[in-house]
């Protein structure tokens, strides 16, 4: 017997019952995922159905999105102006110190600014789809050199093909819709918050109490 099969023969006598009955831990292999692009002549007429639906039901949300962000925007814009053409806020503020009430100013106009740049934002108008080019996205149709081109592209597309576009185009909206309603909230919490700032700069400053 040779030395190494010596050592062999010992290392394996002197292992633990209860480490040699353990399961072996083995490595995974290492593994790339793969995306596999969808097959367009799967869309069936219930996808496009599917499709209309949810185009209708992110436009509403969108919809909503705007007139809450406007509305979030006029009161911001009309809460700044309040606030600027009070005599003793506006003196407090223009005359910076380290203050209660100059604090109290400024954090108040920095929420209501904030807040009115928030719902500025829900509003501003979306240019550019996520997902690139496309028939549905206004700006890829503007693309096209002319109506006759962009014609002849619809023509030349199958049903799955229109359905996986009209798909398509629902991802983008609804990227574009989770953006706005991101922004509309931060605009609420922000405004809610300069609001209770305001009415205690008012009480406090307004109208000849300072």
């Amino acid at each position: 017997m040779t030395e190494k099969e010596e050592q062999s023969e010992i290392t394996t006598t002197f292992v633990p019952t209860a480490i040699a009955a353990a399961p072996a831990i083995g490595v995974p292999e290492e593994s790339i995922g793969l995306i596999e692009r969808v097959d367009q002549s799967n869309l069936k007429p219930e996808h496009a159905e599917f499709a209309e639906f949810h185009e209708d039901y992110v436009r509403s949300y969108i919809s909503l999105a705007d007139t809450k962000g406007s509305w979030a925007f006029a009161i911001a814009s009309g809460v700044l102006v309040y606030l600027f053409t009070d005599n003793n806020i506006r003196e407090v503020l223009l005359s910076p110190s380290l203050s209660c009430r100059f604090g109290l100013v400024l954090l108040t106009g920095l929420l209501m600014v904030a807040s009115a740049v928030c719902s500025f934002l829900v509003v501003a108008p979306r240019l550019s789809a996520p997902s690139g080019d496309g028939i549905v996205f206004f700006g890829a149709v503007a693309k096209h050199r002319s109506a006759t081109e962009y014609i002849d592209n619809v023509a030349s597309m199958s049903p799955g093909s229109l359905t996986h576009a009209r798909l398509k185009h629902c991802f983008d909206i609804s990227r574009i819709c989770h953006r706005k309603y991101v922004f509309l909230r931060f605009s609420i919490w922000m405004g809610v918050s300069g609001l209770l700032g305001a009415l205690v700069t008012v009480l406090w400053l307004g109208n000849g109490n300072a």
